[in-house]
């Protein structure tokens, strides 16, 4: 068992070089530096073991690398990383990505220059991006830089590596804005905290609805609409706690639900049936979320704000609302 267990390892750190040689680069600069590299071997000694490798099925180098939901592990992330590799685990932001970054950044593994160089030049990505890396690497390598801020993101114009790197951004932003929305609640009453949980479960329905549906996502993607309709809510929440509250009139109200009715119904009624990717059954299915996610907005904003009318809190969702349909209908 043992002869087997060491042929097995033996086979896949062969296969890996071979998965390592091979290169997408196109640009003739970065072909020459691949080629300078062409023949580095991957540290052996930096592979999990057989029975490390067992324990690191399904693991996340991602998470272990930066901390998420878990301590920051950079040799924990190097180990899974080569097991990622050894499953052909899909993840743009892992296996390669992350162990390029390991040794550049000399996190989780000795430093080399010319390892990282190998993995970047066999990454793939957008043409563009893939000789970034190794252009980038080569200036630090000649720099003989000593810092550990390398990352994948450095270039990330194509687009499945910018929506990744965008998500990457949104898993550190999500802690700030987590603990921005703990701090104004902390002081509130149990009843008011019980209010805006239930809430925060609608909004958070709606916003991966509305981002799915109700926006145009040729030139974005789901996660930035949503990261930006819950960052309008933070702004929204730290302005109610700073006394700045909505206030309309009887008639401010009506019209701001008749501009809302009215942009709804052109999207289901109008002579254009499609802007780019929202469509008219897309607008409904965002609409219905809508309004459910109204209905809890005032629900929780009578219960921590009872000096606002619900004329008022109609008013100032309607207006919200005429705005998200005018991003893609004008």
């Amino acid at each position: 068992m043992r002869a087997s267990t060491s042929l097995l390892a033996i086979f896949l750190f062969a296969g890996m070089q071979s998965a390592f040689s091979q290169s997408t680069i196109t640009d003739p600069g970065a072909k020459q530096m691949c080629a300078a590299v062409k023949d580095v071997e991957l540290p052996a000694a930096d592979r999990p073991t057989p029975a490390e490798e067992n324990a690191l099925a399904g693991c996340a180098s991602v998470d272990a690398y930066f901390g998420f939901g878990q301590p920051a592990d950079p040799v924990k992330a190097r180990k899974c990383a080569y097991a990622e590799i050894d499953r052909d685990a899909k993840a743009a932001i892992g296996g390669k990505a992350i162990l390029m970054m390991a040794y550049a950044n000399g996190n989780g593994a000795a430093r080399s220059f010319d390892v990282a160089l190998k993995l970047a030049c066999s990454l793939g990505g957008a043409p563009g991006d893939d000789a970034g890396r190794v252009y980038q690497l080569d200036r630090l390598k000649k720099q003989s830089w000593d810092g550990n801020n390398f990352s994948v993101c450095d270039h990330s114009s194509g687009r499945e590596m910018y929506e990744q790197c965008a998500i990457l951004s949104e898993r550190f932003d999500k802690i700030e804005r987590d603990q921005k929305f703990n701090e104004i609640i902390s002081g509130w009453k149990p009843a008011e905290k019980k209010a805006f949980r239930i809430f925060m479960d609608e909004a958070n329905k709606f916003y991966e609805i509305q981002a799915k549906n109700g926006v145009n996502l040729e030139g974005t993607f789901e996660i930035q609409e949503e990261i930006f309709l819950k960052k309008n809510l933070l702004s929204a929440l730290e302005a109610f706690e700073r006394g700045e509250l909505p206030k309309f009139s009887a008639d401010e109200c009506q019209r701001a639900q008749a501009a809302e009715s009215a942009a709804y119904q052109r999207t289901q009624n109008g002579s254009v049936a499609q802007w780019g990717t929202v469509t008219r059954q897309s607008v409904q299915t965002s609409e219905e979320e809508w309004r459910r996610y109204q209905k809890a907005w005032i629900a929780f904003g009578q219960r921590k704000y009872p000096s606002v009318t619900e004329q008022s809190w109609k008013t100032w969702l309607d207006t919200d609302r005429v705005g998200m349909f005018n991003r893609f209908l004008q």
